[in-house]
């Protein structure tokens, strides 16, 4: 669905003819000066800003020129050391893995303990008694006992690093064969985890995920809820695409009348969990059949999607609601899936040959009453024979079934599997074994291991009550996985199998990306983002994955198309010239840069848009799927040449500089300050034990060891040494080992010396500054850098605590970031156009609010040889309801020339409002302090709108979540067991008549270009035309400012209103089957499933040796102990 914002920016171009002079206007140009000149007065009082610009020369500042493309290539290195040593880490399990899997002589009857994630006593917890289930019982002997304690590292979770403990799924029993070799051999992995660790402090969660359904994962912790467990390995994102790579796969349902009752449930329980093994490099669509073949979702009829969240739960909720009648026809159904996979092998260039797709056919059906042989002899049997491109899985659902012989016969003849699902418990197990001959070729080659990275993921184990870094209700991360190879088998017999021994894998958080990223270098308004091989962002500054809490469907399938905004004029859903290149040169991994393109820069959550020009340079990230990609303010502004994102400040050695003086820098650091919270100054590798209080603590324990001599500077990850093998035995870090950003603790310091007079001291003003301060009851000034300093200091007395126990949060607490603040970005956006103004805002909830404070900023230039460089922003507040007063004051005293003018707050409706359009001071309602101006006087602006004062821009915001008024409910999880399938159909239909993602949302917004000091300083503004009110507009000079005074003698015209809040301009979604394909989001951008993506390398989907391979399918055994566990399943969805 559709929604509308105006966003709209003051202009100030050109004035039509008929605005005219008056003695009005010239009276309330004469208002404008006054409080321009005292608003000018004040900042410079409190700020000193012009002392601090002189600092930068005095402490030799230097204005250097900025080179984007070796920026790049600086960020891409120590992001790509990141990389390499995490997939160095996997490689390393890996190795060990198969060389302990294939020595290692396994005895089942040799009893076993282990450390079990769900069911060992934790030492030290009061109860250290777990009740285990029945079934389980027997083997509490097995379950040794762990020792944790909470590791900063690991988000203060109870964590184990000297050794590792597996998880076992709930219907998986630990005592099974396969099970039990795997928990057992698997405990050599030990001190591959530690090693790894040892030597890369930054590792996240390392795991090896077997094929039997266990997983060992270092360090060591409990699963929490075990009771609620549902978690399988085996169809975890990182295992599937590690073991079987992109697949384009039909899934052909039995839709006939047989299939009523529990045909029905088992089938599309086995649709549902067959979906849920695809990941967003699948392609997939789902047809269900009878006397005719149907898609289930029709507006996805005659093509393949990408198997996204939101396609996938969409396609489940389809499966949930056939309703079987009718005779049959499989023949039919099989040539329309043949037919789609054929013209898409055409699409992807793979005719001749099928190395370059992996497609396969996924029947479900309690039988047939056809032969078969026929269509697939002419479908599929290419080149005589020795080509078959599709493999042919069939799923046999029920127990009164028939032609089961047809059925083995069409998957073993065509490099498939069958299967006999007999019950819902027998469904996981049967739909993952597609995965291993999916993976038959890639075992059978045997020599290379491709490497996946998976599109970014929710970490589970996090939890938001345990974390006081990460402000996110979700941790989100990219997986980063190798398959391992049985090789113990085909040296044990004749018979050729292909066996995967399991997947090992780790998780890096995104978080580990960005903090690489330098973005003190990249500057202000400057961002740098990740897209993967399918246009997908995998990290950006406006990628918004969660709604209030709730994370959305699509949260790791959001194409680049729909976060960037370029300003081409385009419709909606419209993609331009521009941002099309843009997304093709990312996705295929290209080196390059795209410049001067129009972007509607948007800040301050969404409601503030300012016309922009930014310069793209982009670089592939070497062996994975992700292109690199900063974009900074154009070096060739469309305003200036001399534009600031051309330049960069240069500063000296300071730490040097100040040893030789005996200048100790850290009394730099003093009164009231902050540095960025997000950005890395100076780390122990092991943050575990080197706890600080706050950030500021932990620097100044770093800036004293710099002073004190014999300090090394150290990066994070050294230079790698030969990048054609792996380290597996690399040098391990000691507890001491620290790493820091040598340039930017430079700047720190210097930023803190340039700043230190003014906010570390008792500061002075003379009388005539505090009688100015007290008439606009000024209360705070601040000053934050480029280096992630702010500073800020109370000019009277500092505020009162809110009650005796809750300390007040200060300036720095809620504004710690710096350069991603608003009041910054707008200052130094402002100054592009007047250098001399102060930018000011209120929130937008001031309205409702007492006390209102107006926060002013103006950003501070470097200048050195003609060149400038943004150095710094500046600031204060003050009381809104001061300038108010300023306001009736003056117009209260009109001039001698004007006797007969008009007075604000009875005769005029004044106003100030911003360049945004956002009102700062309404005289005659103080409830509309912070309101849009148009939804108060929308005949005002509309009339501003035609006069171009104010210029419209619509933005359109394809990630906006749309909330109805019924009561929320909670995402479902993902299907595991058969009861958690039957409840997360329910949620997901629940949860879809509470909220639903918006097709897309507009916003129509006031575009916030900066003010331009041009002929309108100067004029005297009377708006009078024929039919409307007359008012009267001036710039307030040196600000971002204009005041509008409203003649109210004629009456307000009804049907004027403008407002930035979102508008839908198409209907909702309706939830029932027969209207889900026109109005539910997936159909609504289909379209973007023909976007172009770049194929993955390292698939296998052929090898010569495959066709000895004789297994290719068998029922499942229903025997006690999997009733048990399926029972427990059962017991377990209703407890929760």
């Amino acid at each position: 669905m559709f929604f509308e914002l105006i966003i709209v920016s003051l202009i100030f171009s050109k004035l039509p003819h008929h605005i005219q002079c008056s003695p009005q206007g010239e009276q309330v140009d004469r208002w404008t000066q006054s409080i321009g000149s005292d608003l000018r007065m004040l900042g410079q009082a409190i700020t000193r800003y012009s002392e601090i610009k002189q600092k930068y020369k005095y402490l030799n500042a230097k204005v250097r020129e900025k080179n984007p493309t070796q920026l790049l290539a600086d960020i891409k290195e120590n992001v790509s050391r990141m990389i390499d040593r995490k997939m160095d880490a996997i490689e390393c399990i890996q190795r060990e893995a198969e060389k302990v899997a294939e020595n290692y002589q396994f005895n089942k009857s040799t009893p076993f303990e282990y450390y079990s994630s769900k069911w060992s006593p934790v030492i030290g917890e009061k109860n250290t008694t777990i009740k285990l289930p029945r079934s389980l019982k027997e083997n509490k002997n097995m379950y040794k006992s762990m020792k944790l304690n909470n590791d900063t590292h690991f988000y203060n979770l109870a964590v184990n690093t000297t050794h590792s403990s597996v998880h076992v799924p709930t219907n998986i029993y630990d005592k099974e064969e396969a099970a039990a070799f795997a928990i057992r051999w698997s405990e050599d992995l030990d001190k591959t985890f530690t090693q790894n660790y040892q030597s890369d402090p930054a590792l996240s969660w390392q795991y090896f995920g077997s094929t039997s359904g266990i997983m060992r994962h270092y360090p060591a912790k409990r699963w929490e809820d075990h009771k609620k467990d549902l978690f399988d390995t085996r169809i975890r994102p990182w295992f599937i695409e590690a073991a079987t790579c992109t697949k384009d796969v039909v899934i052909l349902v039995d839709n006939s009348g047989s299939m009523v009752g529990m045909g029905h449930h088992i089938g599309s329980l086995t649709a549902s969990s067959l979906l849920n093994t695809f990941s967003n490099n699948d392609f997939i669509n789902v047809l269900n059949y009878s006397a005719a073949t149907n898609y289930t979702i029709p507006c996805f009829a005659d093509m393949l999607v990408q198997a996204t969240r939101e396609n996938v739960e969409m396609f489940k909720a389809a499966v949930n609601e056939l309703k079987p009648e009718g005779k049959t026809a499989l023949g039919q159904a099989l040539r329309v899936a043949f037919d789609l996979l054929e013209e898409y092998r055409k699409r992807r260039g793979c005719v001749e040959n099928n190395t370059n797709c992996n497609q396969a056919i996924m029947i479900i059906t309690d039988g047939v009453n056809e032969n078969l042989s026929n269509i697939t002899m002419d479908k599929n049997y290419l080149n005589d024979g020795q080509n078959i491109p599709v493999r042919i899985f069939t799923y046999l659902v029920g127990k009164e079934v028939s032609n089961v012989e047809e059925l083995k016969w069409i998957s073993c003849a065509n490099r498939g599997y069958f299967t006999h699902v007999q019950t819902l418990e027998q469904v996981t197990a049967s739909v993952l074994q597609y995965i291993s001959v999916i993976a038959r070729p890639l075992v059978l080659q045997g020599e290379d291991h491709p490497i996946s990275w998976t599109h970014a993921n929710v970490d589970i184990t996090y939890d938001d009550k345990n974390d006081d870094v990460v402000n996110e209700p979700y941790r989100l991360l990219t997986s980063v996985a190798i398959p391992c190879f049985d090789t113990k088998i085909n040296r044990m017999n004749n018979t050729r199998t292909a066996y995967l021994l399991g997947v090992a894998g780790t998780d890096v958080p995104l978080e580990e990306f960005s903090k690489l990223m330098v973005p003190h270098k990249i500057g202000v308004n400057g961002y740098a983002f990740i897209v993967s091989n399918n246009g997908y962002v995998l990290m950006h500054p406006d990628l918004r994955p969660v709604f209030e809490g709730i994370m959305k469907d699509n949260y790791n399938s959001i194409d680049l198309t729909q976060v960037e905004q370029h300003n081409d004029g385009r419709p909606a859903r419209e993609i331009g010239e521009s941002l099309e290149k843009l997304r093709q040169a990312l996705v295929d991994g290209e080196e390059g840069s795209m410049l001067n393109v129009k972007l509607s820069y948007h800040y301050d959550n969404r409601k503030r848009i300012s016309e922009e020009y930014f310069d793209y340079y982009y670089t592939p990230l070497e062996k994975t799927p992700f292109t690199m990609c900063i974009a900074v303010p154009s070096t060739v502004s469309y305003i200036h040449s001399n534009a600031y994102g051309n330049y960069t400040l240069e500063v000296g050695d300071e730490i040097q500089k100040n040893r030789h003086t005996g200048q100790n820098f850290t009394t730099f650091f003093n009164g009231k300050w902050k540095i960025h919270p997000r950005w890395t100054y100076c780390k122990y590798h092991y943050l575990e034990g080197h706890e600080a209080a706050d950030p500021e603590s932990e620097l100044v324990h770093f800036l004293n060891k710099m002073y004190g001599g014999n300090f090394t500077w150290e990066r994070q990850y050294d230079e790698p040494g030969s990048k054609s093998s792996v380290d597996c035995v690399r040098k391990t870090l000691g507890d001491a080992s620290y790493y820091c950003d040598k340039e930017l603790i430079q700047k720190l310091i210097f930023d803190a010396e340039a700043t230190n007079v003014l906010y570390s001291s008792e500061w002075q003003f003379n009388e005539r500054e505090i009688a100015l301060f007290k008439k606009f009851n000024a209360s705070l000034r601040f000053v934050a850098t480029m280096s992630g300093l702010t500073r800020w200091h109370y000019l009277f007395e500092e505020p009162k605590n809110d009650t005796k126990t809750a300390k007040r949060k200060e300036f720095g607490d809620l504004y710690p970031r710096a350069v991603n603040e608003k009041w910054y970005k707008s200052a130094v956006l402002q100054h592009n156009n007047d250098s001399e103004a102060f930018v000011y805002s209120v929130p937008f909830d001031a309205g409702l609010k007492r006390d209102t404070v107006i926060t002013g900023s103006y950003a501070i230039f470097a200048s050195d040889g003609g060149k400038e460089a943004p150095g710094s922003v500046v600031g204060f507040q003050f009381s809104q309801a001061k300038l108010r007063d300023k306001v009736l004051d003056i117009s209260n005293k009109l001039s001698s020339q004007c006797d007969e003018c008009l007075k604000c707050n009875g005769s005029l409706i004044c106003y100030i409002i911003d360049s945004s359009g956002y009102i700062i001071v309404s005289v005659d309602n103080q409830n509309d302090t912070g309101k849009f101006f148009g939804e108060v006087e929308g005949d005002i602006l509309d009339s501003m709108l035609q006069h171009n004062l104010y210029k419209r821009v619509t933005v359109y915001d394809y990630q906006a979540l749309c909330k109805k008024d019924e009561e929320a409910g909670s995402a479902g999880s993902v299907v595991l067991t058969p009861l958690a399938y039957i409840k997360t159909v329910m949620q997901w239909i629940a949860l879809k008549m509470v909220y639903f993602l918006t097709e897309l949302s507009v916003y129509n917004i006031l575009n916030a270009i900066p003010i331009r000091a041009d002929e309108i300083l100067n004029h005297n503004g009377t708006v009078d035309i024929p039919g409307t009110r007359t008012y009267y507009v001036k710039r307030i000079p040196s600000s971002n400012l204009i005041f509008v005074a409203i003649d109210p003698s004629m009456k307000k015209p009804d049907g004027y209103y403008f407002s930035t809040e979102p508008k839908r301009i198409t209907e909702p979604p309706v939830f029932d089957f027969f209207n889900i394909n026109t109005t539910l989001l997936p159909c609504q951008k289909r379209d973007l499933n023909n976007l172009y993506r770049r194929k993955l390398e390292g698939c296998y989907n052929e090898h010569p040796w495959e066709h000895e391979i004789v297994d290719c399918g068998k029922a499942q055994p229903f025997n006690k102990i999997n009733f048990i566990l399926f029972s427990l399943s059962v017991s377990v969805m209703f407890y929760a």
